[in-house]
């Protein structure tokens, strides 16, 4: 059965050329020209993969993927804009996406994209996890620390989900950036970092002195589970 990809986008020429490219390597395209009716069809649909054009009319990218995200929509997203501001592909990427191209379409790089996170989707995760207090649910999008329900931006929680996968792993923060965020080039942030100290003031006794979220020097975090 062929996968279906979305696409949200005004811009007809795009669209065909998607149509074109998408039909020619076994994807079945579904397209809208406006934000109201991308967001019902990605619902309705529930599409394998869904590109959004950030500027589309009625109601924004940005707009469309929050949406998606709190209904529970996890299949990836790609922004598709002639946007070039780093801070504006931040927020895509905070807000849930996996990933960002910018026009002229780079039609070859987008379908290597769109093949690589289809693929990762359908590598079927380890749906729950418990680490001595803390109870992740992927399905419900839970987490429980101690008991009590922590409420987590969909980053908290993909990050954790990513670190809580390997425990005591180290991972560098290009890995992070690259399986949380879809970042492959990232040059200087500190994106992993603030989102670590995030996630230390919720599940750490001390933040100060984090027991769970480690930092190790040079290298990048783990989740500890050592004494």
């Amino acid at each position: 059965m062929s996968k279906k990809v979305l696409v949200v986008d005004d811009d007809d020429s795009i669209v065909i050329q998607l149509q074109n490219a998408l039909s020619k390597n076994g994807y079945t395209l579904i397209s809208s020209k406006s934000g109201k009716e991308g967001l019902e069809l990605a619902l309705k649909e529930k599409p394998d993969l869904v590109i959004l054009e950030v500027t589309i009319p009625e109601l924004d990218g940005f707009s469309i993927c929050k949406s998606l995200r709190s209904e529970g929509f996890t299949n990836p997203i790609i922004f598709l804009t002639s946007k070039i501001s780093e801070i504006d592909a931040v927020i895509g990427l905070e807000l849930g996406a996996q990933d960002y191209i910018r026009k002229p379409l780079p039609l070859k790089e987008l379908l290597t994209r769109v093949e690589v996170h289809l693929k990762k989707n359908y590598n079927e995760p380890n749906k729950k996890i418990t680490i001595e207090d803390l109870e992740i649910d992927l399905e419900r999008r839970k987490v429980k620390h101690k008991g009590i329900v922590k409420e987590l931006t969909h980053k908290e929680f993909q990050l954790l989900y990513a670190l809580a996968q390997s425990p005591n792993k180290v991972f560098s923060r290009n890995e992070l950036l690259t399986n949380v965020w879809g970042w492959a080039q990232c040059g200087q942030t500190r994106t992993v970092d603030i989102h670590v100290g995030y996630l230390r003031k919720k599940f750490e006794d001390n933040p100060r002195k984090p027991r769970l979220f480690q930092t190790i020097r040079g290298v990048g975090y783990t989740l500890n589970t050592e004494s």
